[in-house]
């Protein structure tokens, strides 16, 4: 009996200690493991259904599977459910974390140098760069090399139609002009991606979806994963893809799959349960399968780029974030139809991933996942006024943007902007379309504001965080920049640049055209009716008019033109510039005709060519300031 005794004891030793740490082990949040299910449950069922067709979640921790679940619908007309294990979804953007990862294998194995000039590894004149200053591999991590945006043939709805990387790529076919000095400004940029997959191919000697197939999905095991341009080849895939849908209004429409020319930063069709495994890698073990050494990886996650000392920046292509009392380690996707979210905690060895079946969504999901999974950042209560405040108000422009086409005008159509004013009781408000609401931020560092409110922006429901805002400033105490620390900075907009100014100029042109031609249409048939020959008006004012309405309506049809399909080749669409070129040619006849009979008009007439000259003149210059002549 006392020997029974006895093994019961020993054996109660060993079960208390497990089941006491099966109930302690929770998640970054304080969140116990077993209230995992329930409390995700809760959240996804807010918003599948309503605002999300449907969706994988993978949730991992300490090298190991937490929650893989499905939720909602992979397609919508057939009923079929989301299955984590096989559904196949598009990553989006989240693809370049395995860009950056292949990177970080080859200068593992000394055959890349992140701080070499990446013309070293290119063919001959292959880039046209605007700055004499070298191009590193950390620029293009960081986001910093100092490229425009570019939009225009990054998809294609053919698979016949995906152009070779190499050509794609070059300066000669796609390359986007670099705008800002490297290093500078940070400016998220899917063509610096590109261009580092490019250089995972020639430095590897093997294609890139090939190597990525080698070295990273076969070696971590995800079976239903591809970067393969043409997936419909690959049944596993294709089979198994769920439809990609957009909202609109109160249901869903179906969106056609699509093909990636710029694929390192775009084109992984993979599931919840093949991101599991890879962030299983990313946080690491003492048999990382992503790399020979946990050295490599420890060093991908530091931090590379930071605009202030207490923002978040860039660790090797990874964004940061601060939630509640950790450091996070994330990237987002957006790709037509399909939306994803891969969170990383490295310090408590957990993660998990989102993947969604439909376009852009910012429904607040992702706010909701973070703060009950990892923690919730406290707003700051109160603040004083700082000679700062006024310092650093004005109106600023994300600096990832289009700057040497027609789509310059973008930030004036979408009124895009942020302003930034001084708040009476301390701080500054910060204004903007993405808020419902000015957002209250504090001074609690010499040029670093925290939110003191709860106000969420569009950009925290896609998850971006910006309870933090840093300026920067010249020697002369002007703003250079402005910064929530990740994917792009905003910068001063200039006189010429104002959406007020421009839009001013827009109504004031149409307004001026339009009446100036139905005057003088008027006039002219009174004029017939009544037999007189002459007006105030000499002839080239109408044609003048007449042309500035042909130019507006031709822009109207430029810009729906690209609507309809933004990543259609511009080059399409240059006819439409080309016709604009009349109205300067047209300014300049026509002034030469109203100046020589000048002389004959009456002073009224005089008056309202002078007028249309003057309008002219300086719609001329809005054309020529946003390429559209």
């Amino acid at each position: 009996m006392k020997k029974i005794k006895s093994m019961f004891f020993i054996v109660g030793l060993f079960l208390f200690p497990l089941t006491t740490f099966a109930e302690m082990k929770q998640l970054p949040s304080g969140l116990k493991v077993d209230q995992v299910e329930e409390t995700v449950d809760h959240i996804m069922e807010k918003y599948i259904g309503t605002e999300i067709p449907g969706a994988a979640l993978a949730i991992v921790k300490d090298g190991e599977v937490l929650l893989l679940k499905g939720y909602g619908l992979a397609d919508i007309e057939q009923k079929l459910a989301v299955d984590p294990e096989k559904t196949v979804f598009e990553a989006g953007s989240v693809s370049k974390l395995y860009t950056w990862s292949a990177v970080m294998q080859l200068v593992e194995q000394g055959k890349l140098d992140l701080k070499t000039d990446i013309r070293e590894y290119l063919p001959e004149n292959y880039l046209n760069l605007t700055f004499p200053d070298k191009v590193t591999m950390m620029d293009l991590m960081n986001h910093t090399a100092g490229f425009e945006d570019k939009a225009d043939q990054l998809l294609t709805t053919d698979p016949e139609k995906v152009i070779p990387l190499e050509k794609f790529l070059s300066s000669e076919y796609y390359q986007p002009k670099q705008v800002f000095k490297p290093g500078t400004v940070t400016a998220y940029s899917n063509y610096s991606t590109s261009l580092a997959g490019l250089i995972v191919e020639r430095v590897s000697g093997k294609g890139y979806a090939d190597y990525m197939q080698e070295n990273i999905i076969e070696r971590l095991g995800m079976p239903h994963s591809t970067f393969a341009t043409n997936y419909l080849e690959i049944p596993k895939i294709a089979d198994f893809k769920g439809k990609s849908y957009r909202k609109n209004g109160d249901h869903f429409e179906t969106v056609d799959w699509a093909f990636v020319n710029d694929t390192p930063a775009g084109s992984l069709n993979t599931t919840a349960a093949d991101m599991a495994q890879f962030m299983i890698a990313q946080l690491g073990s003492e048999n990382t399968s992503l790399f020979e050494h946990m050295s490599t990886l420890e060093k991908m996650h530091e931090q590379t780029y930071q605009v202030h000392e207490l923002l978040p920046g860039n660790a090797h292509g990874f964004w940061e974030r601060y939630s509640g009392e950790y450091r996070l380690l994330e990237h987002g996707g957006n790709v037509i139809g399909y939306t994803s979210q891969l969170t990383l905690v490295p310090e408590e060895k957990f993660g998990y991933v989102l993947l969604m079946n439909v376009a852009n969504e910012m429904t607040g999901l992702r706010v909701d996942l973070v703060d009950k999974l990892i923690g919730k950042n406290e707003s700051i209560e109160h603040g004083e006024n700082s000679e700062n405040d006024e310092v650093v108000q004005g109106t600023y422009r994300m600096a990832r943007g289009l700057y040497t086409n027609f789509l310059k005008l973008l930030p004036i159509v979408s009124n895009s902007d942020v302003t930034i004013q001084q708040n009476p009781q301390g701080g500054i408000n910060f204004i903007s379309t993405m808020a419902p609401e000015p957002i209250h931020y504090i001074e609690t560092s010499p040029l670093l504001y925290e939110r003191a409110d709860d106000t969420l922006t569009l950009l925290d429901k896609s998850g971006i965080d910006t309870s933090r805002i840093a300026f920067d400033l010249d020697d002369k105490g002007n703003v250079i920049k402005m910064s929530h620390g990740v994917i792009s900075d905003y910068l001063p907009v200039k006189l010429k640049e104002r959406v007020d100014i421009n839009l001013a100029i827009i109504l004031i042109s149409v307004i001026t055209f339009i009446l100036y031609t139905i005057v003088f249409a008027v006039r002219w048939g009174v004029r017939k009716l009544k037999k007189k020959e002459k007006g105030n008006l000499h002839w080239a004012t109408p044609l003048l008019s007449g042309a500035g309405l042909l130019v507006i309506v031709n822009s109207i049809i430029l810009f729906s033109r690209f609507t309809s399909d933004p990543f259609q080749p511009l080059s399409q669409m240059r006819i439409h510039v080309w016709i604009n070129w009349l109205f300067p040619i047209m300014t300049v006849v026509c002034a030469y005709f109203i100046f020589k009979h000048f002389k004959n008009s009456k002073i009224f007439g005089k008056i309202t060519q002078l007028l249309l000259l003057f309008v002219c003149f300086i719609f001329n210059l809005f054309l020529l300031n946003f390429y559209l002549i």
